[in-house]
């Protein structure tokens, strides 16, 4: 079964589980999806802070673009099996570790507003980025199965 059937299967399974019933004191339902970091997307350089869903090639190739040195070859991703999503903090910061680890956790949140599931990326403190003075646009991007699903991202979001 594909990484994308798997991710439609368990929201799927989600919605069933977390829809049992029309009690609002039911609180949501999550369950947690797996990812992995996509550290092809080191070279980035975003200087504004926010947050970024990648589905297709076309919006993932016109960022890239936009926001890496000239001439740096867009790194592969299989849109069909996988989505991107990022977290930037942006310019003004500095340190040695440019690509950091702040997502704690990605799950699918069912509830009674958004029955029909939602992506919610757990964002944490931003790490130590070191002791040097070289300035940096720290990110995260990581790779998770593909879905229209909405994302929602929650804590400490830049």
């Amino acid at each position: 079964m594909s990484r994308a059937l798997r991710t439609a299967a368990l929201v799927l399974l989600a919605v069933s589980l977390g829809c049992t019933s029309s009690d609002p004191t039911n609180g949501p339902s999550f369950f947690p999806l797996v990812y992995s970091d996509f550290t092809a997307a080191t070279p980035l350089e975003v200087s504004i802070a926010g947050t970024a869903v990648f589905r297709d090639d076309a919006s993932w190739t016109t960022f890239w673009q936009a926001n890496t040195p000239l001439g740096t070859p867009v790194p592969p991703n299989d849109f069909n099996d996988e989505m991107l999503i990022a977290v930037f903090w942006g310019a003004g910061r500095t340190g040695c570790d440019q690509f950091i680890n702040a997502i704690d956790r990605v799950r699918v949140r069912i509830d009674n507003v958004n029955t029909l599931g939602v992506i919610e990326v757990e964002v944490g403190l931003l790490p130590n980025l070191g002791d040097c003075n070289v300035p940096l646009q720290p990110l995260q991007v990581i790779a998770v199965d593909a879905t229209s699903t909405m994302v929602d991202f929650v804590g400490f979001v830049p």
